[in-house]
């Protein structure tokens, strides 16, 4: 078995501005959508809260620590809650760069071996991995209306 990162990346084109982009990470009604969350809540200022309850019952929650409207948004100190467990702390990078009619997302996880016994993370980070691709397809999807 080959040995894996401790973080997870996905990025994908979207055909709008920035702007409009930046706008649905850090809206919370956007977010319910993308996040296919039944809760959101986004303080969107440094500091502000980040947080989430998918339809599933699992939430994340963190804060963000880097908010540069409308090319970068961190979110530090994440913790996933699932069944019962808590992973975490981990950080959530989505960084935007504008490219011809749109905007080039890539979003990266890293710490997916925090708050977890030594070998067990494996399948949490294939999760997490399944889990931005979601993110970044519902994205595309809502802000492109396809």
């Amino acid at each position: 078995m080959r040995q894996m990162d401790n973080f997870t990346a996905d990025g994908i084109y979207i055909d709008a501005p920035p702007e409009r982009v930046f706008e649905a990470l850090s809206d919370p009604h956007q977010a319910l959508v993308w996040l296919d969350a039944a809760e959101a809540r986004i303080a969107p200022s440094e500091g502000g809260e980040f947080s989430a309850r998918h339809e599933d019952g699992s939430t994340l929650s963190g804060r963000i620590s880097e908010l540069s409207s409308p090319l970068r948004l961190v979110i530090q100190d994440l913790f996933r809650e699932e069944e019962g467990r808590t992973r975490g702390p981990m950080t959530m990078d989505f960084e935007l760069i504008p490219r011809d009619t749109g905007v080039w997302i890539n979003v990266r996880q890293d710490g997916l071996d925090a708050g977890s016994e030594a070998g067990e993370w494996e399948d949490f980070a294939l999760r997490t991995r399944r889990d931005l691709i979601q993110y970044t397809l519902r994205l595309k999807r809502h802000i492109e209306g396809i």
